[in-house]
């Protein structure tokens, strides 16, 4: 590609990183919802004053998947007697960002399968997270939510070429994505998403794994929580080698093999419960 193409390439991402939020109410929730700090009836609170997220929150905690022995009517009884504040946090941040990308004019992607595998890698890495000490499971959690969000901006902008393109990655490993996506594009999904990451103020921890989770030897700033989003993405796309990247994350991470293995176990029972998330994410 040439460089003057890639220079435009690179200007169009930066425009959309300056384009202003649907409304400031918006903006304020998302800024809630981001903070591990906030209490649950506050943000109960803040998410109620955005009547179409609280419908659509309180219609899922009523769906027949949920099965909620009563009738939920607010957003902190969902939270407390059907989601819990994770799902539900998780629910707000799709509500609130994914409608500032169009996706629409790109068949081969699909939104629901996006989400599938962000909320599943979220859980999955959360629950990691646990188990290793000094390290905030919220904030991996938000993080690995996030950490694809670099791929909707490619989309948003380029459908035609990724349209063409998506089909090609799903015979790559993840490395070869990216050199895949900077040769068509002239940028990849992390450094869009860093990008993206940076403009919206988000966690340090979430920028750095945005930008680094494809490198499976990262051992910069917040190596943990990359390394842990990384090594649960890879175990999610059934990359080769795994059998010794999990013997090096579970020496990394000190974490006994046998309780590497049960987790693994419970990350595939975890991507099979999503899909109905993720199905009202993707309306």
């Amino acid at each position: 590609m040439e460089i003057d193409e890639i220079r435009q390439r690179r200007s169009a991402i930066l425009r959309t990183l300056t384009i202003p939020p649907a409304s400031a109410a918006s903006e304020q929730l998302l800024e809630l919802v981001m903070d591990d700090d906030i209490d649950l009836p506050s943000l109960a609170q803040a998410i109620q004053s955005e009547p179409g997220i609280t419908a659509r929150i309180v219609s899922i905690a009523n769906s027949a998947f949920f099965a909620s022995p009563s009738t939920i009517h607010t957003v902190e009884q969902a939270m407390v007697k059907v989601l819990g504040i994770q799902t539900v946090r998780s629910l707000c941040m799709g509500m609130l960002m994914g409608p500032r990308f169009n996706t629409r004019a790109c068949p081969a992607f699909s939104l629901q399968e996006y989400w599938c595998r962000a909320l599943a890698v979220a859980q999955s890495s959360s629950m990691l997270a646990k188990c290793v000490h000094n390290i905030d499971a919220h904030s991996v959690y938000l993080a690995a939510l996030l950490h694809s969000i670099g791929q909707l901006l490619q989309i948003h902008h380029f459908p035609t070429e990724m349209n063409q393109l998506l089909p090609k990655l799903d015979t790559h490993n993840n490395q070869a994505r990216l050199a895949q996506e900077r040769e068509w594009l002239g940028i990849d999904s992390c450094e869009a998403g860093n990008w993206l990451a940076k403009r919206w103020h988000l966690p340090i921890e979430t920028i750095f794994a945005i930008a680094h989770f494809q490198d499976p030897d990262y051992q910069g700033e917040h190596w943990q929580v990359v390394r842990i989003i990384g090594f649960v993405v890879r175990f999610f796309e059934g990359e080769e080698g795994m059998a010794a990247e999990t013997a090096r994350v579970c020496t990394a991470l000190d974490i006994p093999p046998d309780k590497m293995q049960a987790l693994q176990e419970n990350f595939t029972d975890i991507e099979s419960s999503v899909g109905v998330l993720a199905e009202f994410l993707a309306q």
